[in-house]
C-alpha cells in the first residue's frame, strides 16, 4: 500500500513539474484558444469584446497550431522516429478512442429520435477520422487533431532533413516554406480541391504556416519583439487590422474546418491570422503574472483535448435542460422540438436572448472539464495499482 502511494505521489509530482516547466503565456493562450472554440461553436456566446476584431474562425486552431509550434524542441530530431511516434499515441490514439466512443453514443441518440451523427461502420471509425472528422458530428472539433499531428510531424522530418546537409537549422527558411506550403494549399482551397482525401492534405498546408510561426517566433522574433513596447506592437496590430477592413470595407474571417471562405486570396488568412497570434501573444505576456497565480488557467489549458472533444455534447446537455422545464413546466412554449433533434446548431433562447447563449458555453467547458478530471483520476488509479 505505501509503494502505491508513493508511486502515485511520484506520478502527481511529475505532472506537477511538467505544468511548471510550460511556459505560462502558452498556458493563457491555450485557454483563450479553447474558449473561442467554444464560443465560436455556441453563436460567440453573446460575448463580444475583441472578437470583432480578431474572429473565431481564421483564429483560435491557428493559436493551437503557434502554441504547439512554439513548444516544438529541437531534440525532437535526435530520434525523429520516437518523437512520431510520441505524438501518434498522444493525439491519434485517443482521437480514435473518443470516435469509438462517439459513434457509440450518436447510435444511442438515434434511439431518441435524434437525427444527427453517421452510421457505426468501419469507414466511418477508422477512415472518416482522417479525412473530415465530422462523421459522428458530436466529436466533430476532433477534425483538429489530424492537421496538428501531420505539421509536428512534417515540421520534425523537414528539420531533421535539412540538418543532414547544414550545421544550424536555418530559422528563415523554415518559415518561408511553411509560409508557401500555406499559400499553395490556400490557392488548392480555393480552387475547389477542398473535398474528400485532399481536404486532409489542404488543411495541413492552411495550418502549417501558424506551427512554422510558432517555432520562428521563440527561435528569432522573441528575443527581439521583447525589445519592443506593448503599446507600440498592439497600435501596429491594430492598424494594420484597420487597413485589411478599409481594403476588403469588412473584417475578414475563414473556416479552417473547411478551408473555406478563403475570397480574399490564399495570403490574407496568413496574415489575419499571424497578426491575431501576435496580438494575443503579446496580451499573454502582460498577463502572465495573472496567468500564474490562476487556477482557472490550469484548468482550462490542462482540458484543451477534452474540451474540444466534449463540448458539443456539453451543450446538447444544457438543451437538453431547457428540454425537460419545457416537456414539465408551463415555460419555455415556444421549444422547437423538430430543431431539437435535427440542428446541432439550433439553441434554445428564453425570451429570445442572444446573452443566454453563455449557459451553453459554461456548460460545454464545464461537462469537459469533469470528463477530463475524471479521466485523469481513473487513469491515476490504474498507475497505482501497477505500481
Amino acid at each position: 500500500m505505501a509503494e502505491k502511494t508513493l508511486a502515485l505521489e511520484k506520478s502527481e509530482t511529475e505532472t506537477s513539474a511538467r505544468k511548471d516547466s510550460l511556459d505560462h503565456r502558452i498556458r493563457l493562450l491555450y485557454a483563450i484558444g479553447i474558449c473561442m472554440v467554444v464560443l465560436a461553436h455556441c453563436r460567440g456566446g453573446g460575448i463580444v469584446l475583441l472578437f470583432d476584431w480578431f474572429p473565431y474562425g481564421g483564429l483560435h486552431v491557428a493559436l493551437f497550431m503557434f502554441c504547439s509550434g512554439y513548444l516544438y524542441k529541437d531534440s525532437a530530431e535526435e530520434n525523429a522516429v520516437g518523437f512520431i511516434l510520441g505524438t501518434l499515441r498522444r493525439l491519434i490514439l485517443p482521437l480514435y478512442v473518443y470516435n469509438l466512443a462517439y459513434g457509440l453514443i450518436a447510435q444511442l441518440l438515434h434511439r431518441f429520435g435524434f437525427q444527427m451523427g453517421g452510421a457505426f461502420t468501419l469507414h466511418n471509425l477508422l477512415v472518416a477520422p482522417l479525412i473530415d472528422g465530422h462523421q459522428f458530428v458530436w466529436n466533430m472539433a476532433g477534425w483538429f487533431v489530424v492537421p496538428l499531428f501531420m505539421a509536428q510531424v512534417f515540421t520534425v522530418l523537414f528539420r531533421k532533413t535539412l540538418r543532414l546537409f547544414l550545421k544550424k537549422t536555418p530559422e528563415y527558411l523554415c518559415a518561408a516554406a511553411c509560409v508557401v506550403l500555406g499559400i499553395i494549399g490556400n490557392q488548392l482551397a480555393i480552387k475547389g480541391y477542398n473535398h474528400g482525401w485532399m481536404l486532409a492534405a489542404v488543411r495541413l498546408l492552411h495550418l502549417l504556416p501558424f506551427f512554422g510561426f510558432g517555432v520562428f517566433y521563440r527561435h528569432v522574433l522573441e528575443p527581439v519583439t521583447k525589445k519592443i513596447p506593448g503599446w507600440m506592437v498592439f497600435s501596429a496590430i491594430l492598424a494594420a487590422k484597420l487597413l485589411i477592413v478599409l481594403r476588403l470595407g469588412r473584417m475578414p474571417d475563414y473556416t479552417s474546418s473547411w478551408c473555406s471562405d478563403f475570397i480574399d486570396g490564399p495570403v490574407m488568412p496568413i496574415v489575419t491570422g499571424a497578426l491575431g497570434i501576435t496580438f494575443y501573444m503579446r496580451a499573454a505576456s502582460i498577463l502572465e503574472p495573472v496567468a500564474k497565480r490562476s487556477r482557472t488557467v490550469d484548468l482550462l489549458a490542462g482540458s484543451t483535448y477534452s474540451i474540444m472533444m466534449n463540448h458539443l455534447l456539453g451543450i446538447l446537455l444544457v438543451r437538453s435542460v431547457f428540454a425537460g422545464i419545457s416537456r414539465f413546466t408551463p415555460l419555455f412554449p415556444d421549444f422547437d422540438w423538430s430543431a431539437f433533434h435535427a440542428d446541432i446548431w439550433w439553441y434554445y433562447l428564453p425570451r429570445g436572448s442572444s446573452y443566454t447563449l453563455i449557459l451553453y458555453v459554461l456548460g460545454g467547458i464545464l461537462f469537459s472539464v469533469l470528463v477530463q478530471k475524471m479521466l485523469t483520476r481513473a487513469s491515476s488509479a490504474v498507475r497505482a495499482r501497477r505500481a
